[in-house]
């Protein structure tokens, strides 16, 4: 069964964000470290409005598919993730709010 954890950065008036570094820098370096440690792949959105049109709660999310819940725990765990969690201060003023799960249901539609 997939394992995903999802990141997400607040959008708030005083967030700053560097997406060109989150994208060139920062998700390179979580492969990197993270893809020996079962990181299976990622990918980012950014969020322009909600559905209703209005300015969204979130700016920022980043889905990582993981081999296993338990490859997720020993990547945080290990010696990398300071690296990882290290480099945040680099693209963004804010902390990230992190959620993970296993995937229960998906489609594909053609």
């Amino acid at each position: 069964m997939t394992f995903t954890a999802v990141v997400v950065y607040p959008n708030e008036p005083d967030t700053t964000f560097d997406t060109d570094y989150y994208l060139k820098t920062h998700m390179p370096l979580v492969a990197q470290h993270w893809g020996p440690a079962g990181l299976k792949g990622w990918s980012v959105v950014k969020y322009e409005r909600d559905l209703e049109g209005t300015s969204p709660k979130y700016l920022i999310a980043a889905t990582l598919v993981w081999e296993s819940e338990e490859a997720v725990k020993a990547a945080v765990a290990g010696e990398a993730a300071a690296i990882v969690f290290g480099d945040i201060p680099n693209f963004t003023n804010k902390k990230p709010i992190t959620l993970a799960g296993s995937v229960i249901g998906s489609q594909e539609i053609s």
